[in-house]
């Protein structure tokens, strides 16, 4: 499996210190026409036995396995309208997200059956932009759900099974005449996640360099989230000695975060994913993150495929 090779990309995985629990990883590939948003109605989604939709608003992560082997990442941080039915307000049952509520990663297995990043960016290029977004229709647990997205402009149909608030099983995607992206679909699970705070430990490139060679500074990071925002506390030690601060948007697993360092302004991608780590025979909640600067990110749509991870052992 590919990594982001240091000499391209400042890349970092930090291993959490207190975490064991392994990562669900689930896909489904569902985004709709960008900017697409759903707002409250009067016309009631209740299904045929009269029991409101349910609310599946949240953070998702779904694995989209397109038939030619390749596997995308859709993070998600899904809404859904709300109608008012005999007085009280429930779920419309009308999914959505707009172009800044999804992001895209491709995927690979890692060792112990992990699921890791290799790209910044699924089978249809951007990580996100305009061109994305998601909208669909659920109607009960234990019935299909269906979507309509799309990933950089180009247009899939999903259909799977709501198994229940929390967890999409079962799923097809195809794409719609007229896509540019080579995708010919395929399956579509997911599942809901949740920010991993806490403490991770690990090295880094020093910040003020797009490229390295080699790993200048040891990293304390902590992580904090509230709602859809996250907060990175770095404490840098080696080449850099000092601290500072990230800050951005999350949507499922992945992140795009900015701050300051040394005067001038910084901004980096990230993705939360299990590690195999050897010395102590478990998967590892781990932080991927890489700086946004390389040149591999100066262009829209552009992927980071070169990739090497070094995994760093719990302190």
């Amino acid at each position: 499996m590919s990594r982001f090779a240091p000499s391209r990309i400042i890349a970092l995985i930090f291993a959490r210190s207190l975490c064991f629990e392994p990562k669900i990883v689930a896909g489904i590939v569902l985004l709709a026409l960008g900017g697409l948003l759903v707002s409250c109605s009067s016309t009631s989604s209740k299904s045929s036995n009269g029991i409101p939709p349910p609310n599946i608003a949240g953070s998702w992560e779904f694995l989209a396995v397109s038939s030619n082997g390749s596997a995308t990442g859709v993070e998600v941080q899904m809404t859904e309208g709300q109608i008012v039915d005999n007085g009280i307000v429930v779920p419309s049952g009308q999914v959505a997200a707009d172009s800044a509520q999804i992001a895209f990663v491709t995927l690979g297995t890692g060792q112990n059956q992990t699921t890791n990043i290799t790209a910044f960016g699924g089978s249809c290029g951007a990580l996100s932009g305009t061109l994305n977004g998601l909208a669909g229709t659920a109607t009960a647990l234990g019935a299909p759900i269906n979507f309509t997205f799309t990933a950089n402009g180009n247009i899939f149909n999903a259909t799977a099974f709501l198994n229940d608030t929390k967890t999409i099983l079962n799923g097809t995607y195809t794409p719609q005449a007229g896509n540019t992206c080579t995708d010919p679909g395929g399956t579509i699970t997911g599942t809901v996640v949740s920010v991993p705070t806490g403490m991770y430990q690990g090295q880094m490139c020093s910040p003020s360099e797009t490229s390295c060679s080699s790993y200048d500074d040891n990293v304390t990071a902590t992580v904090t989230s509230k709602s859809s925002t996250i907060t990175l506390n770095l404490q840098l030690s080696g080449l850099d000695n000092t601290n500072f601060t990230l800050s951005g948007t999350i949507t499922g697993n992945a992140f795009s975060v900015l701050g300051t360092f040394g005067g001038g302004g910084v901004n980096y991608y990230g993705y939360f994913e299990q590690v195999y780590n050897p010395t102590v025979l478990a998967n590892v909640q781990s932080l991927y993150l890489v700086n946004a600067a390389d040149p591999c990110f100066s262009s829209p749509g552009t992927n980071c495929t070169t990739a090497t991870i070094i995994q760093v052992p719990l302190v």
